[in-house]
C-alpha cells in the first residue's frame, strides 16, 4: 500500500532495482517507489539492526567498488574535519534554538552528543538494545533518556505537546509506515516545533545514472525511496508546512534532500 496516496498496487510489477526477496514497487497513482515487502519491526531489533546491516553494506561496498568506496570516505572525512561541515546542526541551531529533542533512529546516541548547547535536552527512540541501551547512558548525562522501541511506538510513550523539535537525519527511508509515524511527530511536537529531515534523494541524476548500483538502494534496510515532490506532498497530508526546502537543500545532482517540517 502506498503511504502517500493509499492506492494498492499489488498487481503492479517489480521495479527493476528489487533485488530477491525484497520487491521494490512504483505506485501507478502518485509514483512514490516503496518496499512491498519489508522486515517486521521484530527483524529489525536484532537481525537487521542498523549496526549489523550498515557493516556488512559498507563492506559489500568497498569489495565491489574500492575505488569509489575510498574516495566517499575521504570526502566525507575532510568535510567533518576540515571544512567543519555539519549541515543537521547548522539547521537546528536555526529552527530548534532549545528545548527538548528527539532523536528518532538515534542509534548509539552519536547526534545527541552534538547537540549544540546546554539548553538542548537530548531524547531518543532506538529499535536496537544495543545501541538504545548505549545512547541512553549518554542522553541521562545531559537530562535526557532514549527509549528501546520502534519508532512507533516509541513515539506514543511521549506526551502531546512535549517536544520543541525532532530529529530524522537518514531515518524515515526506513519506516514502513512513514505517515502513521509523521502523525504521530506532529501529535508529541509543540505549536511552532520542527522536524528536521534527511533522505535519500530517489529523484536525483546519479540514481538515474547509475542504476541499480546507486548508493540510495539499501535492502531491506531502505524501504521508502523519496524525491522532492513525495517528501513534500506526504508531509503537508500529515499537518506540517514546510519551513524550509530550498534549492540547495534538494540538488539533483545531490543523493541526499532535506527538509524542515514545522507544526501548523
Amino acid at each position: 500500500m502506498c503511504a502517500v496516496c493509499g492506492r494498492d498496487n499489488a498487481a503492479e510489477s517489480p521495479l527493476p532495482y528489487s533485488q530477491a526477496p525484497w520487491v521494490l514497487k512504483q505506485c501507478a497513482g502518485c509514483g512514490f517507489v516503496y518496499l512491498e515487502n519489508p522486515p517486521a519491526y521484530e527483524a529489525l531489533e536484532e537481525d537487521f539492526a542498523w549496526e549489523k546491516t550498515s557493516a556488512k553494506e559498507e563492506e559489500r561496498r568497498k569489495e565491489k567498488r574500492p575505488a569509489a568506496k575510498a574516495i566517499s570516505t575521504a570526502w566525507k572525512r575532510f568535510r567533518q574535519k576540515v571544512l567543519k561541515r555539519d549541515k543537521l546542526m547548522d539547521l537546528v541551531k536555526v529552527h530548534i534554538p532549545g528545548g527538548k529533542v528527539l532523536d528518532i533512529g538515534c542509534g548509539g546516541g552519536g547526534t545527541l552528543d552534538r547537540l549544540p548547547g546546554s539548553d538542548h535536552i537530548p531524547h531518543g527512540i532506538e529499535i536496537s538494545k544495543a545501541l538504545a541501551a548505549e545512547a541512553n547512558e549518554r542522553a541521562q548525562k545531559r537530562g535526557g533518556h532514549v527509549v528501546q522501541a520502534s519508532a512507533l511506538d516509541g513515539a506514543g510513550m511521549f506526551e502531546e505537546n512535549s517536544f520543541d523539535g525532532v530529529l530524522m537525519s537518514a531515518f524515515l527511508e526506513h519506516e514502513s509506515q512513514p505517515d502513521k509515524l509523521l502523525q504521530a511527530l506532529h501529535r508529541i511536537l509543540k505549536p511552532g516545533g520542527c522536524v528536521i529531515v534527511k533522505v535519500p534523494n530517489y529523484g536525483s541524476l546519479n540514481r538515474q545514472v547509475r542504476g541499480a548500483e546507486w548508493c540510495g538502494f539499501r535492502f531491506p534496510d531502505h524501504v521508502n525511496y523519496f524525491t522532492p515532490e513525495s517528501v513534500t506532498r506526504l508531509s503537508k497530508q500529515c499537518g506540517y508546512d514546510v519551513a524550509r526546502f530550498r534549492f540547495q537543500d534538494r540538488l539533483p545532482t545531490s543523493d541526499n534532500l532535506w527538509i524542515v517540517l514545522r507544526k501548523q
